[in-house]
């Protein structure tokens, strides 16, 4: 096992740089599976198409057309999956088809062990958070907070896939992207583990074996379909649990979907939270650090891809962001 980030340690705060997993080459084969929700056949197909296109070589998952539910497949058959794509040494990069809910369900069932023997590129976001974070705590190399098929089936800004394809083929050194048209309410500059993922999916994390620490990081977060009022509850409770102690810069992605009610359903009618979901970032957030709102992390069209572990400097200034990776 990669002994990067001290896996075996209850305490969260124990974590060093996590190290990039080999790069995708061109004509690499890609495999598709999906740890959450089912994805559409046709979303599948599309994906397919488009990943052809640039060259890759793709390999659907039988898994992908399972349904229990909501999701696809059983636990079981789920990580059987996960396993299989790991085991694969023909598959040089997994990515998964769909969010949504419960892949908590199977993050203590996987083999971290066999998945730190064949590091290789493992891309998703929303509630693949929780699993990004899962494996790169406990096997010690990258994972890639990136879209996924959902996202490619969809309209999606060409930046998207720009993204993801170019930094996974990055072969080492170092690798530097720009962003603009962002909220930046605090410039400075950062170095430090980047960390991050889904709001909801990373309070779940917390008080487990795969809990995580923004000490000594920078830290980005996104929501989507939530209500004002629980966002205040989470945010305010990752602050009472100390997980933005010691955090060196923050970057807030995208809120899509955000109601504003009494209810867990923001009903017409309802009466408003009384506060913003900007108000509620700012009471909450520490306010001696750089921040940025607005960065292209979350459910919008424009979804950047964020190595998980990486070392990364962050430079924010009033004509945007900076982000840079060091190989080590």
């Amino acid at each position: 096992m990669i002994a990067c980030w001290r896996c075996n340690s209850n305490d969260p705060t124990f974590m060093s740089y996590a190290q990039f997993p080999p790069p995708l080459k061109q004509g690499g084969a890609i495999g598709l599976i999906a740890p959450a929700r089912w994805p559409q056949p046709k979303w599948i197909d599309r994906c397919q198409s488009l990943l052809e296109q640039r060259g890759y070589r793709v390999i659907v998952h039988p898994q992908n057309y399972l349904q229990d539910g909501q999701l696809a497949g059983s636990d079981a058959e789920r990580v059987a999956a996960i396993h299989d794509m790991f085991g694969n040494k023909a598959i040089d990069a997994i990515l998964c088809a769909r969010g949504g809910a419960n892949s908590i369900r199977i993050v203590d069932l996987l083999d971290y062990q066999l998945i730190a023997r064949n590091p290789k590129p493992f891309i998703g976001f929303s509630d693949i958070a929780l699993l990004l974070n899962a494996i790169t705590k406990q096997s010690g190399f990258v994972t890639y907070h990136g879209p996924m098929v959902w996202n490619f089936a969809h309209a999606h800004d060409p930046r998207t896939a720009d993204d993801v394809f170019e930094l996974l083929a990055h072969q080492g050194g170092t690798f530097s992207r720009h962003y603009t048209g962002l909220d930046i309410l605090r410039p400075g500059r950062v170095t430090g583990r980047l960390v991050g993922g889904n709001i909801t999916r990373l309070e779940l994390l917390m008080g487990t074996a795969y809990d995580w620490s923004a000490k000594d990081s920078i830290l980005f977060i996104e929501d989507v379909d939530e209500v004002v009022y629980k966002l205040d509850e989470k945010l305010r409770h990752l602050r009472l649990a100390g997980r933005f102690d010691g955090v060196q810069a923050i970057l807030v992605g995208e809120m899509v979907d955000i109601g504003d009610g009494e209810t867990g359903f923001a009903r017409a009618g309802d009466r408003p939270f009384g506060k913003s979901l900007r108000e509620i970032f700012m009471e909450t957030l520490p306010s001696d650090i750089p921040l940025c709102f607005n960065f292209p992390c979350g459910h919008g069209k424009y979804l950047t891809t964020l190595p998980l572990g990486a070392k990364t400097e962050l430079t924010l200034t009033t004509d945007g962001a900076e982000l840079t990776y060091f190989w080590e």
